[in-house]
């Protein structure tokens, strides 16, 4: 909730699309049970993997079909969201060097999607985090379905692309926490 509401702040002009997710989290609070029948709004990790030459890792995914950035769904043994992106781009890709901006694990972005379950609409949102590490550190064994790309590519929303390119790829913003020292 606190991830969420710090996002909005930032972000104002996106709270009318993350309403529904803040008064869907503030219902078990409040009422002390979820009424929403096994369609809560689903909350998922998202890492925007950015390299030295300016590529972003992308896993293809089949379902959409296009490539998409490593995501997971929290996992109890998770301390954040933040922790669940990290651990996304480790399960899936095997990368681990890994370096965030400026030290803080701010979300950069909330991917919000419908998804249909039957006859009915689950709303999904993927808290994104920003990430740099080198394109060698992709191992050589990795599959087809994960490889670097062109931010345009991973990312379609113009506004992310911006974001990204004006406030996260400037030299000097990066600090380690994992991996290899740069």
């Amino acid at each position: 909730m606190r991830t969420l509401f710090a996002y909005m702040t930032q972000h104002p002009e996106e709270s009318p699309v993350l309403a529904p997710l803040h008064r869907a989290l503030g219902d078990p609070v409040r009422d002390g049970y979820c009424g929403h029948d096994d369609l809560c709004p689903q909350a998922a990790a998202g890492a925007l993997v950015l390299d030295e030459r300016e590529s972003m890792l992308g896993l293809w995914e089949a379902s959409y079909p296009r490539w998409c950035p490593p995501r997971l769904l929290p996992h109890a043994a998770d301390t954040s969201l933040y922790d669940t992106a990290e651990r996304a781009t480790i399960s899936a890709t095997g990368i681990t060097e890994l370096w965030r901006t400026d030290c803080i694990a701010d979300t950069v972005d909330i991917h919000f999607k419908r998804q249909r379950i039957g006859n009915d609409v689950r709303l999904s949102y993927e808290f994104r985090y920003v990430f740099r590490s080198y394109s060698y550190a992709l191992p050589l064994s990795t599959p087809r379905h994960i490889q670097w790309h062109q931010i345009s590519e991973v990312v379609q929303q113009q506004r992310l692309q911006r974001r990204l390119v004006d406030e996260y790829l400037a030299e000097g913003l990066w600090c380690r926490i994992s991996g290899l020292a740069v």
